[in-house]
């Protein structure tokens, strides 16, 4: 009896641990970029920003956009002015995601268009977010053979 009795504690036990193990509920694990999810757009559209480092492969091109001011406005429209002369485009943000079905999680990005005329042609691509603070936006472009990186500080 007291076989049996153990038998099927130990079973029900099992059986348990099976059910539970197999809930359907998900809970997705927490997200990194949660800190530039919730501030980046608050941050750029405050003050004016310029260009404090652009660099493509070892190449620094940071005085292609000297003099040089960017507006974000919450509207998704840019406007670089460089001494009165001024450029109108767009910009969107579009927040990091978890990975489903196994996949990566996708990375927070900026997208930048400035139209097709130079230099601003450089930037108009996505770009992913590789950080960003109260002063300072870092931007990559997420195609590892252009190697481009860009620094937008506040002015």
């Amino acid at each position: 009896m007291k076989k049996s009795t153990n038998f099927l504690l130990a079973t029900a036990t099992i059986v348990t641990a099976m059910i539970t193990s197999c809930s359907k509920s998900y809970n997705a694990p927490p997200n990194a970029n949660n800190a530039v999810d919730t501030t980046l757009k608050t941050q750029i559209i405050s003050g004016t920003w310029i260009i404090k480092s652009y660099t493509q492969r070892t190449e620094d091109k940071t005085s292609q956009f000297a003099d040089v001011v960017f507006t974000f406005s919450s509207n998704g429209t840019l406007t670089a002015n460089k001494n009165g002369d001024i450029i109108h485009g767009t910009w969107s943000y579009t927040p990091s995601s978890v990975g489903y079905y196994g996949g990566p999680p996708s990375k927070a990005s900026v997208t930048l268009n400035l139209g097709a005329a130079s230099p601003f042609d450089r930037l108009t691509k996505i770009w992913n977010v590789a950080s960003n603070t109260d002063t300072l936006l870092k931007l990559d472009n997420p195609e590892p053979v252009e190697d481009e990186h860009v620094q937008f500080s506040r002015q």
